[in-house]
């Protein structure tokens, strides 16, 4: 019996120890594939670290500075008014709100109106402010806006000012450096001729900046004179007076001066005539 125990436990043993290994390399065979699952597996990018690497690569492309704009305003403004001095006295305020001048003024009273007729210089920021304003102050007849972009003239006028400038530059150095004489003249003419081409450019700049730093607006108004109207003026008869009283005195001096001029003849006459009488008063029967 103890004969058939002993070989029973030892293939029991060396089943256990069978068991054993195949667990062991089990577990060996399960370490390197855990080991390597990290290594294949990454984490995913932030979205925010995508999103921004293209915008920190390309820098936004900075904006491109527009040049100033020169735009003349003219405009003219027909007006009738219920009361002529009072709209004087409101366009005069509203000048003076505006920031504007007038340049020139006409007033006349004719043709059964009383007329004035201006020429405002005005900011071209308040322009239509102006324009607005005035034509509230009455009925409007005629009103006529015109506007002209003159900034492409003015960009060309001053690339033609700086190219010029340029060349009297040149000729100047030429002069400088020039020994013959012929060469001298010719230079010395086109550098004068240059120097006239400038002058008309400068004043063409010139020019595009007065009209475009005012606006110009023309304004009319007028009010209607009835028949009676009392503030026509009456007619002055002092004046008509002195002077028909100087005329009568200018006859008088005149008359003086013609007697002065022909004092002989008179001398003459009255020696005549006083010796006539003496005669007849000596021989009355020959009388």
């Amino acid at each position: 019996m103890k004969c058939l125990i002993y070989p029973a436990l030892l293939g029991l043993a060396l089943a256990g120890c069978s068991q054993a290994k195949t667990e062991y390399a089990t577990a060996d065979d399960a370490q390197p594939t855990a080991a390597k699952a990290p290594s294949t597996t990454l984490p995913p990018m932030p979205a925010a670290e995508t999103s921004a690497t293209p915008a920190a690569a390309v820098a936004p492309a900075a904006p491109i500075a527009q040049p100033p704009r020169d735009i003349i305003y003219q405009g003219e403004l027909d007006l009738a008014v219920d009361d002529f001095n009072q709209a004087t006295t409101s366009i005069n305020h509203l000048l003076e709100q505006n920031g504007a001048y007038l340049g020139t003024a006409h007033e006349t009273r004719a043709d059964g109106q009383h007329r004035q007729e201006m020429t405002i210089k005005v900011p071209p920021a308040k322009f239509v402010a102006l324009l607005t304003a005035l034509g509230q102050l009455g009925h409007v007849e005629n009103k006529d806006v015109a506007s002209a972009d003159v900034t492409a003239d003015v960009l060309q006028t001053a690339q033609s000012l700086a190219a010029k400038q340029a060349i009297a530059a040149k000729y100047q150095q030429q002069l400088a450096q020039s020994t013959s004489k012929e060469a001298t003249i010719r230079l010395q003419e086109q550098a004068r001729q240059l120097q006239l081409d400038v002058a008309a450019d400068q004043a063409h700049l010139q020019q595009f900046g007065a009209r475009s730093a005012w606006a110009t607006l023309r304004l009319r108004y007028y009010q209607p004179l009835s028949a009676t109207d009392t503030d026509e003026p009456l007619p002055a008869f002092g004046p008509q007076f002195q002077v028909a009283f100087n005329r009568g005195w200018s006859v008088i001096v005149e008359f003086a001066v013609v007697l002065t001029n022909i004092w002989p003849l008179l001398l003459l006459g009255g020696l005549g005539t006083w010796g006539w009488r003496r005669w007849r008063l000596r021989h009355p029967e020959q009388a």
